[in-house]
């Protein structure tokens, strides 16, 4: 058990006030468990120079609402890193002023003892996001705590993890010999990437010239379906594939470092791999212009739907006229729908967009498994 004695108390202390008189400052979102570590940081003089917002996005609807889409689950490691990246992006618009360097977003989502009925452990997730890295730690809670003791353990957490991320020399070492279950990460950002998230650059391709055929995607993960795609477009175009993942998406939370590092990894040196701020087919053809898009069938729908224009069709079209004006075109592969296989002559789009589409026969091209089917599979 956690005893929060007179030194522990002191202890807590002396490191918020080392936090506050560090030059960093940031938003700091948790989700229920660990909103200890708020009271804390506030109680201690100097909060306002390391607050710069405190958000508690307790309700489903009011996390995904903060994150900018709906997370796979509401307590994991990958939450806490989107809820960690959105409060960085979130510091950056409100701080616009203040070096990127100096800012953090600290992210935290837990599941500790309740009235109710759960299988698992118990268990928090941490994530302090800095420009520089992506820093996550976790606390599986097997032994029989209080509320008010598991809260303690989350809450002393984020301290802990927000002051490393602040330079500060503090050991994470202790909560190994505190719980059932402790784990440390840090993914440090590549130069490119950390353009990326300041504004400095729209995307980490290098070359002068852009790629001609781009297949974007979140290739989390790289399936057989992909490469098919991949392959079938460089057969039809004659030209080489280069994969796009969009670090920021429409209905997605955005992506962090170690998002990104692990999709570089498994994709390797298979194709080549761009990383955008790109995440609508208008900015793609902004940053690739000329290049044609390798696309499936559910995704040339959504290009059509108006909800992506502030529901606005007229705004829409005007959309999909200056992708064509800028000499992008799609080539769409179709998709298992249900019970049948949907091609692009199945499908009905505005005149505007269907002229510069051009579909892949059945035939040539046939794969039924998703990549949310795969994750369901491996994590199974």
């Amino acid at each position: 058990m956690l005893a929060q004695d007179d030194n522990q108390v002191k202890r807590l202390q002396s490191i918020v006030g080392e936090i506050h008189d560090s030059p960093f400052m940031g938003v700091i979102c948790v989700a229920g468990g660990g909103s200890e570590a708020l009271a804390q940081l506030l109680t201690v003089p100097g909060a306002s120079r390391t607050v710069i917002e405190a958000l508690v996005p307790y309700h489903p609807g009011a996390l995904a609402d903060f994150l900018g889409g709906q997370p796979d689950q509401a307590c994991s490691a990958k939450t806490a890193r989107a809820m960690a990246m959105t409060a960085f992006q979130r510091a950056m618009r409100l701080e616009p002023d203040v070096e990127p360097g100096r800012l953090l977003g600290v992210g935290a989502t837990a599941a500790l003892a309740t009235d109710r009925q759960r299988r698992g452990d118990n268990k928090v997730f941490v994530c302090v996001q800095s420009l520089s890295a992506t820093r996550e730690a976790a606390l599986v809670l097997n032994e029989t705590r209080t509320r008010g003791e598991e809260e303690a353990l989350a809450a002393r957490l984020v301290i802990d993890l927000l002051a490393e991320a602040c330079g500060l020399p503090v050991d994470l070492a202790w909560q190994q010999s505190k719980v059932d279950g402790f784990s440390e990460h840090a993914t440090p950002g590549l130069p490119a990437w950390q353009g990326l998230f300041t504004g400095e650059r729209r995307s980490t391709h290098d070359q002068a010239a852009g790629p001609e055929v781009l297949f974007p995607g979140a290739f989390n993960p790289m399936h057989d379906g992909h490469r098919t795609m991949a392959r079938l477009a460089e057969t039809i175009l004659g030209k080489p594939v280069t994969l796009e993942i969009s670090a920021f998406n429409v209905d997605k939370p955005p992506l962090d470092y170690f998002d990104m590092a692990q999709r570089q990894a498994a994709i390797g040196a298979e194709y080549p791999l761009v990383f955008t701020r790109a995440p609508t087919f208008l900015e793609k053809s902004a940053l690739f212009p000329g290049a044609t898009f390798v696309i499936g069938v559910d995704t040339v729908k959504r290009i059509a739907e108006p909800r992506y224009y502030g529901d606005d069709m007229s705004a829409c079209i005007a959309a999909i006229e200056t992708i064509a004006e800028r000499g992008n075109d799609f080539l769409v592969f179709g998709r298992q729908q249900d019970e049948s296989f949907e091609t692009l002559a199945d499908v009905a789009l505005p005149k505007a967009l269907a002229v510069i589409c051009h579909g892949v026969e059945e035939e040539m091209f046939r794969h039924d498994i998703s990549s949310s089917e795969l994750r369901g599979k491996t994590d199974s």
